[in-house]
């Protein structure tokens, strides 16, 4: 099981590596949604739930009931969700096969970490728990929230930065600093999809012929250095040009 944090200050773009992570099979679980469904069972804005959350529970509540979720989803994939396939003995035809399950990558993703007791708590539960933290200017976050018109976003400049100093006191500097993986979103959209493919397919879902594409690259390349020097070889070849020579002294 592998098991992945993304962080950042709102606006910043941890919904789009949650969307691109989703397309590639991996599950995710947003923070920021146990958060919202408390603040609209109790009617009150998010920054007053997330608060109250902690008082009430303690600060891992949020990230207590995710890896409740995860361990949960990971035990009926196991279930549900395995292939049994044939193994059979090349040696002996007459051997019975063997069966054996064949499951994916256990790769999750949570998504809104925000403090350091959160990250100390997924790595208690989760061996090498990684960090992913997303960085964009003030002005950018704040004109993609304005564009986002979420429940919890404001078009509000000064709303948005009360809201980025709460999230400073919950210490999501700390954790932003801490981060295995640093990404970039400013400029074009695009380039940052890019970049967060790029990220999960190369470090967390990793294909599996990584290792094989390189080793054939390798023997392409000593065969091209052969046939360099079989060519070289050919045409500097001195009994050639002495055959040749001679041929035309016979013709005389």
């Amino acid at each position: 099981m592998k098991v992945f944090g993304v962080t950042g200050l709102p606006g910043s773009g941890k919904s789009i590596i949650s969307r691109i992570a989703k397309k590639e099979g991996i599950y995710t679980i947003s923070m920021g949604d146990v958060i919202r469904e408390e603040a609209e069972r109790n009617r009150c804005s998010t920054g007053v739930a997330a608060v109250n959350l902690r008082k009430k529970y303690g600060n891992n509540v949020v990230a207590d009931r995710c890896v409740q979720k995860i361990k949960n989803y990971s035990k009926n994939r196991y279930n549900q969700k395995t292939t049994v396939k044939k193994m059979y003995n090349t040696h002996t035809n007459n051997q019975t096969p063997k069966k054996y399950r064949k499951i994916e990558q256990d790769i999750y993703i949570i998504e809104g970490l925000r403090s350091p007791q959160e990250v100390s708590y997924f790595k208690k539960h989760f061996k090498n728990f990684k960090i992913i933290a997303i960085h964009s200017n003030p002005q950018s976050r704040f004109n993609r929230l304005k564009r986002r018109k979420r429940n919890d976003d404001s078009t509000d400049y000064k709303v948005f930065k009360e809201r980025d100093n709460r999230e400073l006191k919950f210490g999501i500097g700390n954790v932003i600093s801490l981060a295995d993986y640093m990404l970039i979103n400013e400029g074009p959209i695009q380039i940052f999809k890019t970049n967060v493919r790029a990220l999960i397919l190369n470090e967390l879902k990793p294909r599996n012929n990584k290792k094989y594409i390189s080793k054939n690259k390798n023997k392409n390349k000593s065969n091209r250095r052969y046939k360099q020097g079989k060519k070289q070889y050919k045409k500097h070849n001195p009994r050639k040009n002495n055959n040749k020579h001679h041929r035309q002294g016979n013709t005389h």
